[in-house]
Order: structure tokens, then C-alpha cells, then sequence
């Protein structure tokens, strides 16, 4: 009797020193994961000083102004013009492509490339139609500034975007800002 309850609490000793042992090993792992957490945001950090301050881009752009043809061709209207129609079609068809979940089966998945961007040209969509409706921009000024916007998103696509994509991801909430963001940007022409 006295062998059993012994054993009993030797069962029970083993059991809470797994549990302990296991529960360490967590937060070992936790404060490994934490502490690798805090240096990504000490080097984004450090990337968005750099980046919201003086930092520019330079993309190459295949994409010239439309010909009479191709914005002839457009089809439907877009509150900032042909021109901005014209050149949302080449964004959408560039950087929104579906494919097939498992081969054979009809369903098909939206994927976006390089959200970071596309999100922000959305954004900057919303915020110029905003500022179109209130009189605050002329139509053409709107034009002329979500035309710029798309073709640097165009030229992006290609590109290596790391530090233009960190800094529109840390400023994805200022609409403003994500256009000063595409303002900084120098399309050179490829041809």
C-alpha cells in the first residue's frame, strides 16, 4: 500500500517535471521569436528613416503615352479620363492573375503580385476620386498624377521594389504620402 502511493508520487513528480520542462522550452522558443521579431522592427526602422526622408527610385518603363488607337480601344470610362483607363487596364492585367487551385477543377484563386504596391495604387485611387468629387483637384491634375502613379507601379512590377515596397507598407495609411512616395520615383523610358 505504502509501495503504490510512493509510486504514485513518483508518477506525479515526473508528470509536473515534464510539464515544467515543457513549459520553459516554450518560452525559451517564445523569447527567441520575440527577440528575432524586435530586430526586424529596429531594421525597418532604421530602412524607413532613410526611406521617408530623401530616398528615390529609378524603374524602367516599357510603357509610353498611349497612341489615338489604343485609347480608342478602351472600352468604358474611368472618372480620371482615357488616358488613366488605358493604362488601370494594363495594371489590372499585369499584376491580377488568376489561376487554377488543382488542375482539372473549375475554381480559380485570385493572386496579386506585389501587394504592397497594388494596395497602395488602390489607395491612392480612392483618394484622388475623393479629392475629385470635393473640387479639391482638377480632373486633369488627377489625370496627370494617377497616370504617373500607374506607370511606376508598371515599371515596378519587374524591378527590385524591396526598399519602394517598405516604404509604401509603412505609409499605407497616408494617402498623401504614398503619392509623394510615387513622386520620388524616376521612370526612365526604354526605348
Amino acid at each position: 500500500m505504502q509501495r503504490q502511493k510512493i509510486l504514485q508520487d513518483m508518477k506525479k513528480s515526473l508528470i509536473l517535471a515534464c510539464a515544467f520542462l515543457c513549459m520553459n522550452a516554450m518560452n525559451a522558443s517564445a523569447a527567441t521569436r520575440y527577440a528575432a521579431d524586435d530586430e526586424k522592427k529596429e531594421n525597418v526602422t532604421s530602412v524607413s528613416e532613410t526611406a521617408g526622408t530623401d530616398m528615390t527610385w529609378e524603374f524602367y518603363s516599357a510603357y509610353g503615352d498611349p497612341t489615338a488607337e489604343d485609347l480608342a480601344a478602351v472600352s468604358g470610362s474611368s472618372r480620371f479620363g482615357k488616358k488613366a483607363a488605358y493604362f488601370y487596364g494594363l495594371f489590372k492585367d499585369t499584376y491580377v492573375t488568376k489561376e487554377e487551385v488543382v488542375p482539372g477543377d473549375p475554381t480559380r484563386r485570385t493572386v496579386i503580385r506585389k501587394p504592397e504596391i497594388y494596395n497602395a495604387v488602390k489607395n491612392i485611387e480612392k483618394a484622388l476620386g475623393k479629392a475629385l468629387k470635393k473640387h479639391e483637384i482638377t480632373p486633369e491634375e488627377s489625370e496627370k498624377q494617377f497616370c504617373h502613379v500607374l506607370k511606376v507601379s508598371l515599371a515596378a512590377i519587374d524591378s527590385d521594389t524591396s526598399t519602394f515596397e517598405k516604404s509604401l507598407d509603412e505609409n499605407r495609411k497616408d494617402s498623401q504620402a504614398l503619392l509623394a512616395i510615387f513622386q520620388r520615383v524616376d521612370l526612365k523610358n526604354l526605348y
